[in-house]
């Protein structure tokens, strides 16, 4: 490991954030273990705009700036320029692309810690472990192993010698965003204190991880009948005719009038009793709050996420072709996610329910 960086001589940081919704949550604990370790300093975070909902109400940062995907040299350039008017000491990204470690090394930030594949000589902190990480990751046949996302992002921090941090997801709900959720469900006729179930269509990956329509609807009346339930079907602005249909068949509610926003989402999510989702962002939301979650894994790697799973359920099924992280299966089937019958995500539900979680 390197030489401890003292937090003293760090004045401005730059923290450049992952960009999925799922990896900034799973980033949340070493955003808190920043700042912990460098209380006095300015802390910078780069993030996607639609990610800035969940920062607010924390202490992470002082200040956020909007780092959507870089258009050109001239979006390059300006992002470079951002940064150097920031005369930051140390730059820490979390991202693995060439573009987030270009920025802070074209910016002349003397102190940057990152991953180094695909980028040797952009980063100059951790050295050792991160040659570690590149070419001796534990591997499964041909398949390097991954590390959950947290791990990995914890593991980068320690090159900085910081004082070891958690890796359970934090996020805050703040009360007007409580407030609104609470109005909406009575609008929608939906008393306080009502279970609530909540089903993740998520299409905006692509077709690789979706389940069948009338599966989801299937859970849906299961858990309305048995448990006195209230079904909500959760959706993007893309996946509204899809969130409709099950809404339909299940005999539950879409929430697409409007789309949630993502504060709104994160209120809602912590009042839930039950999430059903595929390998979702929003599986993450109900993490960080401990709510029960049962994932059908699919074509991804389950190793990336295998973090706090004392309240989740992940189903996946043992085949050759997975896990191949595709958007389309290429064989055209996704059996990965058609062999999971309805049975077995109610049972799955069920068992998470009757242990309080």
């Amino acid at each position: 490991m390197t030489d401890p960086v003292d937090p003293a001589r760090i004045r401005r940081i730059w923290l450049r954030t992952p960009n999925w919704l799922g990896d900034f949550v799973m980033a949340t604990a070493s955003f808190a273990r920043v700042r912990a370790a460098f209380p006095d300093a300015h802390i910078t975070a780069g993030m996607r705009s639609y990610l800035r909902a969940l920062a607010a109400g924390s202490a992470w940062f002082d200040d956020v700036v909007d780092t959507n995907k870089v258009q050109g040299l001239g979006g390059l350039w300006r992002e470079v320029k951002t940064l150097r008017q920031g005369r930051y000491d140390l730059a820490i990204v979390l991202p693995n692309s060439l573009v987030t470690g270009l920025v802070p090394f074209l910016a002349g930030v003397p102190l940057r810690l990152g991953y180094r594949q695909g980028r040797p000589f952009l980063m100059n902190l951790g050295r050792r472990a991160a040659v570690r990480r590149r070419w001796f990751q534990p591997r499964q046949g041909p398949r390097r192993w991954p590390t959950p996302m947290p791990n990995y992002y914890h593991d980068l921090l320690d090159e900085l010698g910081l004082p070891a941090g958690g890796l359970h997801p934090t996020l805050a709900v703040s009360a007007a965003d409580d407030l609104w959720v609470g109005e909406h469900l009575r609008g929608l006729g939906i008393a306080d204190g009502t279970p609530l179930l909540l089903l993740v269509v998520g299409a905006n990956f692509g077709a690789s991880k979706l389940w069948a329509p009338e599966r989801f609807a299937a859970v849906a009346r299961h858990f309305q009948e048995r448990r006195g339930m209230r079904a909500l079907v959760l959706v993007g602005p893309n996946e509204v005719p899809l969130g409709e249909r099950i809404a339909a068949a299940g005999d539950a509610l879409c929430l697409s009038r409007p789309v949630l926003p993502l504060d709104k989402l994160v209120a809602l999510v912590r009042r839930s009793t039950l999430m059903i989702t595929g390998d979702t962002g929003p599986r993450h939301i109900a993490v960080a709050f401990d709510r029960p979650v049962v994932c059908m894994i699919g074509p991804n790697d389950p190793n990336y996420t295998n973090y706090c799973l004392e309240h989740q359920a992940v189903l996946r099924k043992d085949l050759p072709c997975s896990p191949c992280q595709r958007k389309v299966c290429p064989l055209g089937h996704q059996r990965c996610m058609q062999d999971i019958t309805v049975d077995e995500v109610v049972a799955a539900g069920e068992r998470l329910l009757a242990r309080g979680g």
